[in-house]
């Protein structure tokens, strides 16, 4: 039987196709229609952002399925029991709080005796919110990882902001498919080192995270009617799209691979 998150993977490549498909047409009519175009164009700004947003949830739901299938609730990692129980106990602790840490190590124990299950909802930052470097910390923060752009930086993904698209594209061939093989039974496999996904100090706002904010900028100007021309051509939005690609099986890995050195 294959993990939900194998599953969910095998589905990302016709969840972009939408998007594929807009590009493609844009590229046709970009000579003959700028009107077509320029809406196309557009269409796809705010569809980037709105992709990667779903695969936040779905990534989030995904893992949550094959730790509540695979895992008994006291076989969970910490951080993870931390951030569930804490969903519980409302906002109005500070994480110093002496009271806190002992309400939340006694619904840890008592979740632990009755072997419940997890859900998604607290790990997601923030429902229907775009997903900012702030919000995607946030999520890797609810799962154990301190700063997951720390991760990210200095990495081999960073390559993909002086790389070619088509060299791109054959990177996220070959990541894709070493993550279907790694993550196709639990507990998954990804080997992070491979790709220099190790923890790297950075004083200003990484690559990644300055990429994250320029896509929902532009999204934020198309979407809120702030801006009524066409801000991007249609090879840029390609080369953002996978980028935007690249990094989901990035963080896929990263995740996976964080979650089972916590249970091992």
């Amino acid at each position: 039987m294959s993990t939900f998150l194998h599953d969910f993977v095998n589905q990302i490549d016709e969840k972009w196709s939408e998007v594929d498909l807009l590009i493609s047409k844009a590229k046709e009519v970009q000579e003959e229609n700028q009107s077509l175009y320029n809406a196309l164009c557009r269409s796809v700004t705010v569809l980037i952002v709105a992709h990667l947003e779903g695969f936040t949830k779905d990534l989030v739901k995904s893992i949550v399925h094959d730790l509540n299938r695979e895992l008994s609730f006291d076989q969970l990692p910490t951080a993870i029991k931390r951030t569930y129980c804490f969903n519980y106990l409302g906002r109005n602790f500070g994480s110093n709080d002496k009271k806190f840490e002992q309400k939340i190590s006694k619904l840890i124990d008592k979740f632990d005796e009755v072997n419940c299950e997890i859900s998604q909802e607290p790990f997601l930052s923030a429902v229907n919110r775009n997903p900012n470097p702030e919000i995607i910390h946030t999520i890797f923060k609810n799962f154990g990882i301190e700063d997951v752009f720390a991760l990210l930086h200095e990495s081999d993904l960073d390559n993909v902001f002086s790389d070619t698209i088509s060299v791109t594209k054959a990177k996220i061939e070959i990541l894709k498919n070493e993550i279907k093989d790694e993550i196709l039974s639990f507990p998954y496999t990804f080997d992070k080192s491979k790709y220099n996904l190790v923890k790297s100090a950075y004083q200003q706002n990484t690559m990644w995270q300055e990429f994250l904010d320029q896509i929902n900028q532009k999204r934020h100007l198309v979407a809120h009617g702030s801006e009524f021309e066409n801000l991007d051509d249609a090879a840029e939005l390609e080369e953002r799209k996978a980028k935007v690609v690249l990094l989901q099986f990035g963080l896929i890995g990263i995740l996976s691979n964080f979650i089972v050195s916590k249970i091992r």
